[in-house]
């Protein structure tokens, strides 16, 4: 995924967790918010229950070149985070089918 394409500081992250509305399903959670920038924005957050730094950095990496398939179909003008729910095992089926559901279900999908 392009670094065009990602939340990056801090404050990008705190100020989508104040201000986002959220949508789930049984895999993830999309935190999203209305930006000024014309360009979407990414950002993924992983937490320590999902075991050691080689699962997380795993699940990263799917959940980014998930993005980055769908990156094309999605609205301008959003910043959103994706966070993972359970430490089960992803296949990346799973994610790109999850993301497009909750994309839709936010209305971020053109």
């Amino acid at each position: 995924m392009k670094s065009i394409y990602r939340l990056k500081k801090n404050y990008q992250y705190n100020y989508v967790y104040k201000h986002s509305q959220s949508v789930a399903d049984n895999y993830f959670v999309l935190l999203y918010t209305k930006s000024n920038v014309k360009q979407t924005k990414f950002g993924f957050s992983v937490s320590k229950k999902f075991g050691h730094a080689v699962q997380r950095n795993r699940i990263r990496r799917q959940m980014k070149a998930a993005v980055s398939g769908l990156i094309d179909e999605v609205k301008c003008g959003y910043n959103a985070i994706f966070i993972p729910r359970k430490s089960e095992p992803y296949d990346y089926a799973t994610i790109v089918d999850s993301f497009r559901k909750l994309l839709a279900r936010a209305e971020m999908l053109q």
